[in-house]
C-alpha cells in the first residue's frame, strides 16, 4: 500500500477504526485525486456516487443561497471525512464541495462502501456513529455563532483542527481569510483582530501556519464567554 494511503488509514476517523480486511477492501477500490485551489470537488443536488476522505490540504462544503450568495457550512482538512451521509442515503448531495486550497484527497466509490456494509456490519455502527459527529458538530456550530463571540470562533475553529507537532499543535491556514471569517460569520478585519488578540492566549504565528503553544489558556478562553452568555441568557 502506498504511504499516503497508510496516512489516510491512519489519519482518518473512520478507516482507522475499521478491521484491516475492510480498510483494504475500500482503499484498493479508491483513487487518489489531486486538486488544484477553487477547483469543483461536487456540486450541490448531484448525485452522490462517492465520499471522501481530506489526505492533504483543505476543503469547503457550501450552499448557494437564493440571493446567489454563498453560505459556507464546514471546512475539512486533514483526516476529516464528507459526504458518507450523502452516500448511505442513495440520494443527491446536500452541499458542494470545492478545494480550498491544493488538496489530496482518497475519494471512495458508493458501490465499494455499500459491499463492506453488507460484508461488515460492524463498519455499519462506525460510519453511525461518525453521523452523530457530524451533528454534534453542526450544534456546536450553531451554539457558536449564537453565544460565542468572534475571538471565541476563531479560538474554537482552531482548536478543532489543530493537530500535534512536536511538544505543540498546529493547524495549517493554507486558504484565505475571507473565505475562514466567512464561514465563522465575522468580517475578515475582525478575523485579522481576534488572531493578533490570541497571541496572549497561546496563538504563535509561524511559517506554514499557527502553533498552539498553550492549549489550557484556549481552551480556557474558548469555554469562559461561553459560559457567562449562557447564564445571562436564563
Amino acid at each position: 500500500m502506498q504511504p499516503s494511503l497508510i496516512a489516510a488509514n491512519i489519519q482518518c476517523p473512520i478507516l482507522s477504526q475499521a478491521k484491516l480486511e475492510t480498510r483494504e477492501f475500500l482503499v484498493e477500490r479508491s483513487r487518489i485525486r489531486r486538486m488544484e485551489r477553487g477547483e469543483g470537488i461536487f456540486l450541490h443536488q448531484t448525485p452522490a456516487r462517492s465520499c471522501f476522505v481530506v489526505m492533504n490540504g483543505w476543503v469547503k462544503l457550501y450552499r448557494i443561497l437564493d440571493s446567489g450568495d454563498e453560505a459556507v457550512l464546514r471546512m475539512h482538512t486533514r483526516g476529516e471525512a464528507f459526504a458518507f451521509a450523502d452516500v448511505l442515503r442513495r440520494g443527491d448531495h446536500q452541499y458542494g464541495a470545492d478545494a480550498a486550497s491544493e488538496c489530496l484527497l482518497l475519494e471512495i466509490p458508493a458501490d465499494a462502501l455499500r459491499q463492506v456494509l453488507n460484508d461488515d456490519p460492524a463498519f455499519g455502527a462506525i460510519l453511525l456513529s461518525h453521523s452523530f459527529e457530524q451533528i454534534d458538530a453542526l450544534s456546536d456550530q450553531i451554539e457558536a455563532l449564537k453565544c460565542q463571540s468572534g475571538i471565541q470562533r476563531v479560538a474554537a475553529f482552531l482548536r478543532y483542527h489543530a493537530r500535534p507537532k512536536g511538544n505543540h499543535l498546529f493547524v495549517t491556514l493554507p486558504y484565505e481569510k475571507v473565505l475562514m471569517a466567512a464561514y465563522l460569520g465575522i468580517k475578515p478585519e475582525s478575523l485579522s483582530r481576534a488572531l493578533a488578540k490570541l497571541r496572549q492566549h497561546g496563538v504563535v504565528a509561524v511559517d506554514g501556519g499557527l502553533e498552539i503553544t498553550d492549549q489550557g489558556a484556549l481552551d480556557e478562553l474558548i469555554a469562559s464567554r461561553a459560559v457567562e452568555r449562557r447564564m445571562a441568557a436564563r
